[in-house]
């Protein structure tokens, strides 16, 4: 039998990122009571912009959020840009020289999220990265291990169109199924602003927070 070389490439691959960020509880906890308290003033820290798929008791912040004086915003602000920015230059492989004539601009805002809220399925247009920082988990629900998941769907439009034995066990790389993921205090998610997403209902009875950002990226 003639030997055939065969070469397999992870072609149209979507990078995914998590990474727990250093001592991370007391920056949990200053930003939790900031968070709430923020909440309590009402409209005055509430975004103005009604949000057509959030469903239930979410609280959604303004967009400048890392843009607040709080020590603690500062200090998350700081981590999310350290990390995003090591991660651009290491997909992208631009030197140092390169990455200084970059500008990065954030839209970054909190969410309170309590029993019954949820997002539906969106993505966010107009950047090009977008990132999760969970403050608080919330409760675990016995038996709804689902809950308050976050589930990225393929960005690949045609994928679903046929399921036969040929691609029903795909390797995790070349999968089409949806990826899930579940927050962990003190933890950082960067994906594509492109990557549908949508977060599940969340069933606890304690607040579940998060901090979410979107960045794109100017030449100087």
């Amino acid at each position: 039998m003639t030997q055939v070389d065969v070469e397999i490439t992870t072609a149209f691959a979507t990078p995914l990122v998590t990474v727990a960020l250093p001592d991370s509880e007391s920056l949990n906890r200053a930003l939790t009571e900031l968070f709430l308290q923020k909440e309590r003033e009402g409209d005055k820290y509430r975004t103005p912009v009604h949000i057509p798929t959030q469903i239930g008791d979410i609280f959604e912040s303004t967009f400048d959020l890392f843009d607040w004086p709080d020590e603690p915003v500062q200090r998350l602000a700081r981590e999310c840009h350290r990390i995003l920015r090591d991660y651009v230059a290491t997909l992208n492989k631009y030197s140092e020289a390169e990455m200084n004539q970059f500008q990065f601009h954030y839209h970054a805002w909190f969410h309170i999220t309590r029993r019954g809220g949820y997002q539906s399925i969106h993505y966010h247009p107009k950047a090009s990265w977008s990132g999760i920082y969970c403050v608080r988990t919330g409760d675990t629900v016995e038996g709804r291990p689902e809950s308050g998941m976050v589930k990225f769907y393929d960005p690949r439009g045609a994928v679903f169109m046929h399921a036969d034995p040929g691609n029903e066990r795909l390797l995790p790389a070349f999968s089409t199924t949806p990826v899930y993921l579940t927050h962990k205090e003190g933890q950082l998610v960067i994906f594509p602003s492109f990557l549908m997403h949508e977060v599940l209902p969340y069933l606890g009875e304690s607040e579940r927070i998060v901090a979410p950002f979107n960045a794109w990226i100017t030449r100087s």
